[in-house]
Formats: C-alpha cells, sequence, structure tokens
C-alpha cells in the first residue's frame, strides 16, 4: 500500500474512525534544534513520550551502558502504566543538532481490541503499522534540504488493518506453526546457554512452574531467543501464541523486538508486569547487560539436559504449558 494511502484529514475535532490511527511522532533530529512533537496528546502519547525521556535518562546513567553505547531499530508493543490503550511504536538512533543521543519514534496509540481479537491478529495489525512507520521514516532524509516536518506529517491518518489483512493473519498463522525445533535451534540465540538441550529443559522446568503457580506470569519479563532460520514476525507470532497459552496470559504482553529480518541470532523481550524506564535499554545495543528481565530458561543450571525436541517447535512449547491431563 502506497504513502499516499496513509495520507488523510481528521474526522470531528482530532477523532478518528476505529479502523483507523492518527500518525504521532516524538524524538530528536539532527537538522532541528528542539523535540518533533506530533500530536503528544495527553493519556498514552504524552505517557510514551514522557517513558520515552525517562528512559534514555535512566540508560545514560546506567553502569550497564558501554560509551559506545546506541538505539537499535525496534519495533514495539507497549502497554504503560496507568493508560488504557496500547502503543504501537518504532524507535531509530538519531541524534539532535548537536549530535548528542536522542532517539526518534512514529508510533500510534489504540484499544487493544481494536488491534485483533488474539495475539496473532494483534502482532499482524502491528506489523502492518510498523511497515507504516518505516516507511515514514524513509521520508526523513529529504528534511535535511530544507523542509517543514509538521507540514509533512501532521494529520496524517493510518489505516490499522492493510487491505490483504486476513492473508497475512493466516500466513504468520502457518508460518508459526511450520517452525520445526530442530533447524531453528542450530540457528537460534540462547542467551549465553551453550546446551540447546539444557535450554529446552530450562523452558520446560519455567512451564511447570507457572502452571503451579500461576500469579507469577503478571510479573514476567522473559528474553525469548530468536532464529535466524525462521521469519522474524513468525517467530514474534510463535512467542505471543505461547504466551497466550499461559494459564493467566489474558492479555497481549508489551513486545520489543528487533526491526527487519534477523540477519544474526537476536532476542525478543515480552513483559507482562508494568514497563519500567529502565527498560528502555533492551532498545539499545546494551540491552543483554539489563538486569530487569529474565531468561525463559532460568533455572536451567540446576537440571539434566535432554535431547532437543523435534518437530514443529509450537507443539512442543504449547504441550510444556498445557496442565496435566
Amino acid at each position: 500500500m502506497g504513502v499516499g494511502r496513509f495520507i488523510g484529514k481528521l474526522f470531528g475535532g482530532g477523532e478518528t474512525a476505529k479502523d483507523e490511527a492518527l500518525l504521532r511522532a516524538y524524538g530528536k533530529l539532527p537538522m532541528y534544534a528542539e523535540y518533533r512533537r506530533l500530536e503528544v496528546a495527553p493519556g498514552a502519547p504524552t505517557a510514551f513520550s514522557q517513558w520515552m525521556d525517562a528512559g534514555r535518562l535512566a540508560w545514560a546513567r546506567s553502569p550497564t551502558r558501554s560509551a559506545t553505547g546506541s538505539t537499535h531499530p525496534t519495533r514495539l508493543l507497549l502497554r504503560l502504566p496507568e493508560t488504557k490503550e496500547l502503543v504501537v511504536a518504532s524507535v531509530w538512533d538519531s541524534r539532535d543538532s548537536l549530535g548528542r543521543v536522542f532517539p526518534f519514534s512514529f508510533f500510534i496509540v489504540c484499544a487493544p481490541a481494536d488491534l485483533g481479537a488474539d495475539a496473532v491478529e494483534q502482532w499482524a495489525t502491528a506489523s502492518a503499522l510498523h511497515n507504516a512507520f518505516d516507511g515514514f521514516h524513509g521520508e526523513l532524509p529529504a528534511l535535511s534540504q530544507g523542509g517543514d516536518f509538521y507540514r509533512l506529517f501532521q494529520k496524517r491518518i493510518i489505516p490499522l488493518r492493510p487491505d490483504d489483512f486476513a492473508q497475512q493473519t493466516a500466513d504468520l498463522r502457518r508460518q508459526s506453526a511450520d517452525i520445526d525445533a530442530q533447524p531453528w535451534a542450530e540457528k537460534a540465540d540462547f542467551d549465553g546457554v551453550q546446551d540447546p538441550g539444557l535450554w529446552f529443559a530450562g523452558v520446560a522446568r519455567r512451564a511447570q512452574r507457572l502452571r503451579e503457580q500461576p500469579d507469577l506470569i503478571g510479573d514476567l519479563a522473559l528474553s525469548c531467543p530468536l532464529s535466524t532460520a525462521a521469519p522474524l514476525g513468525a517467530q514474534v507470532a510463535l512467542w505471543l501464541r505461547w504466551f497466550a497459552s499461559l494459564g493467566k496470559a489474558d492479555r497481549l504482553p508489551s513486545v520489543v523486538a528487533p526491526a527487519g529480518e534477523i540477519r544474526a541470532p537476536a532476542l525478543l523481550y515480552l513483559a507482562a508486569r508494568d514497563v519500567l524506564p529502565d527498560d528502555f535499554q533492551l532498545l539499545t545495543s546494551d540491552a543483554r547487560s539489563y538486569s530487569f528481565v529474565e531468561k525463559l530458561s532460568s533455572g536451567a543450571a540446576d537440571i539434566e539436559a535432554g535431547p532437543p525436541p523435534t518437530g514443529p517447535l509450537i507443539s512442543w512449547l504449547l504441550t510444556q504449558s498445557a496442565p496435566p491431563s
């Protein structure tokens, strides 16, 4: 769908139709001295801008920040504390006119139900929005030759779902079901766990613990492996399907995912707990040194490794999270 299809006008004093969202932006760009604040209204939009500011500051002060740390291109789906709407955002590394680090984001806010009926539909909707943000981000370099940011982007309306939404959702379901555990594991990032069999054993142990203590789910913030052997979107859908299968996973977790396709093993972050300002570090090159998320296989060190599973990865994961028959 061309960028021109995203341009529209507001309906009735700033409101949009249920199947549309207003484009918003926050951050700094090197061609301007001041912040760009596009449609940063009270409520969830302001909460997101405040999270960006507080998070950047927390990262700057963190003892685990490296001297050359940078913000990675990241796709977000956030549920911020004390807000009813979700934030769908893409964040990029950026600088102000003096060269200081100030990340930049395009984003929208919407009711959770507007994203879809289940986790796969919701991620398919978010992914279409992220793709639109990429297109808008591609327009920014032209502003360095002279141009008005607000004139270019103000009052743009984005459809929440593309014309082929049903097909995209069906493709995500099929692709997430087709991920084979063995080739996936051969090229996955197990976040420091050297033996894939030990990692799978740790996940089985965690699933058992969550079945026995479902109240723990609301406090979870986890790192989940991503592999170069499967499409990124399919892997995010897989982990969201697994998370939804947990006993009290009755709402979509916040998602921090890398942008673009996976060219090297990477990590996905899911958070059922409230998002913290410090969680901004997960968007950066210092994410692996951040201590407020757990490895999905935490606790694997004291158990015996078994052979990695074979067959569909989602089938194995869902079997682990299902209560005993």
